[in-house]
């Protein structure tokens, strides 16, 4: 299978997950202050970030191991810790509630790890980029406007396996038929720990942060 391939079908996966973030409803329905809204305030564009190059320091160890782990053992090896690093994109777009955000922040918080010792130094850029667009293509098929747990849940399914993507391109795996069916076999686990360490954590978080009453003066309720 030709890293082409790859991507549409990785595409087609995203498509499947929007769709499910927009049709089906399951919990509580949350659409305050979402929508095709691009008028970033400086309060947003701080919040951004701040959140990013927080990610960044805590995601710098994580990518250490990650990295490793999939450099020796292939696409398996790293699976379950490739949800690990998307929980601020989540956050972001929890507290700033805008489109763009998640690719923003994923940009952000990539580069930190690059500056701070990430082993892929600034390629590190193009999960930044690939994450933040898979995080993107669901919430906007949602219309972005649904800040439920399930539409985050399945978001962070969307941008953990999009990420393979580039991890794919970098590492070659699409040179070995035996290594593209590994990759096959680790993207429901790379979509379970995306949805529940990146989408439902990001979720959650933004839900604490809500609570404080710190949100007031950067968003309309």
């Amino acid at each position: 299978m030709t890293l082409p391939i790859m991507i549409v079908v990785n595409v087609l996966i995203l498509i499947v997950l929007g769709l499910l973030a927009r049709f089906v409803k399951l919990g509580e329905q949350d659409s305050r202050g979402g929508g095709w809204n691009f008028n970033y305030t400086t309060s947003d564009l701080i919040i951004l970030a701040v959140v990013g190059a927080i990610a960044g320091v805590v995601n710098t160890g994580t990518g250490i191991i990650w990295n490793a782990a999939n450099a020796a053992g292939g696409p398996l090896a790293g699976a379950a810790l490739q949800g690990a690093f998307m929980w601020a994109y989540l956050l972001a777009f929890f507290l700033v509630r805008k489109p763009g955000a998640m690719l923003i922040v994923g940009l952000i918080e990539t580069a930190m790890e690059a500056l701070l010792g990430n082993p892929s130094g600034f390629s590190t850029l193009g999960w930044g980029l690939t994450q933040g667009i898979g995080a993107e293509a669901v919430m906007a098929l949602a219309n972005y406007n649904n800040f439920g747990w399930w539409a985050f849940l399945l978001a962070g399914a969307g941008t953990s396996q999009f990420g393979t993507v580039w991890t794919a391109y970098l590492f070659g795996w699409d040179s070995s038929p035996e290594i593209v069916a590994q990759y096959w076999q680790a993207a429901p686990i790379n979509m379970i720990s995306g949805a529940i360490i990146s989408g439902l954590l990001g979720w959650w978080l933004g839900k604490l942060v809500e609570r404080t009453g710190l949100l007031r003066t950067t968003r309309k309720e």
